[in-house]
């Protein structure tokens, strides 16, 4: 009996915990793609550039898209695509400034294994949201900051 009013007064009592895991899976699975994207202008011998929106991509969708492109024969060519929750808000920087464009493109991975490196973080949408980071360097190192 103990027990089980143990375990239903930590699920009640901690939903930001859950908040902060699913924040943080998102911002894993982004740098996971940055990394990706850093290995693939390697092995490809091209400059792989990042796009991040801000807002949804059709109004159906709860979720915000972000992807990969190459520049070839002046046209873009989408290597990878992925998203985040429209619940949270992008930010970008060191300074950690909201992004106030339709979308981010800073951050391109060369072939060279160097990278025009930038600062996104997502926070949820509320005043004094941990705000969770993501900088690439100019070496195309990929570091997360909880």
């Amino acid at each position: 009996m103990i027990t089980i009013m143990g375990i239903l007064f930590t699920v009640s009592y901690r939903p930001q915990l859950r908040n902060d895991f699913l924040i943080e899976q998102e911002v894993e699975h982004l740098a996971a793609d940055l990394r990706w994207a850093r290995n693939k202008a390697i092995l490809d011998s091209q400059t792989y550039i990042f796009r991040i929106y801000t807002i949804k991509e059709n109004s159906g969708s709860n979720k915000i898209p972000y992807y990969f492109y190459i520049k070839e024969g002046g046209q873009k060519i989408i290597k990878k695509k992925g998203y985040y929750s429209s619940s949270l808000i992008l930010y970008k920087t060191l300074s950690l400034k909201i992004v106030d464009a339709e979308y981010y493109e800073w951050i391109r991975f060369n072939n060279t294994a160097t990278a025009r490196g930038g600062t996104v973080a997502l926070a949820k949408a509320q005043s004094g949201a941990k705000k969770y980071s993501i900088t690439v360097n100019q070496l195309g190192r990929v570091r997360v900051e909880k």
